[in-house]
């Protein structure tokens, strides 16, 4: 997962805007693959769009694996492409390594 990281700018990286649940901001870069519709654990028929994100595992270059708060952090960014930014909810770690975090988003 790192070794594809060090291509992050050719992969056309976005700057999102990482909210700690205890409070700021900063911007970041992330490589943002928007995985679309996917349905909601417990809600029939339920779906929302779902971003994943890969961040620099990083607290001044992205978000540090140390500080996340899964369900109350959250990041500004668009959950289509070319549509306007959008605040959501980091749910879920889905992978990691001491250079990069891939994170679910909705």
């Amino acid at each position: 997962m790192a070794a594809g990281f060090g291509v992050q700018s050719s992969l056309s990286a976005a700057t999102i805007t990482y909210l700690p649940r205890g409070g700021g901001s900063r911007s970041i870069k992330a490589i943002v693959e928007y995985v679309g519709a996917q349905s909601l654990d417990g809600l029939k028929g339920g779906s929302r769009p779902h971003v994943e994100l890969y961040v620099r595992n990083d607290v001044a270059a992205g978000i540090s694996s140390r500080e996340i708060d899964t369900g109350g952090d959250k990041v500004q960014v668009p959950l289509r492409m070319g549509r306007s930014v959008r605040t959501v909810r980091i749910v879920k770690i889905l992978a990691q390594d001491r250079a990069m975090l891939r994170l679910a988003a909705w």
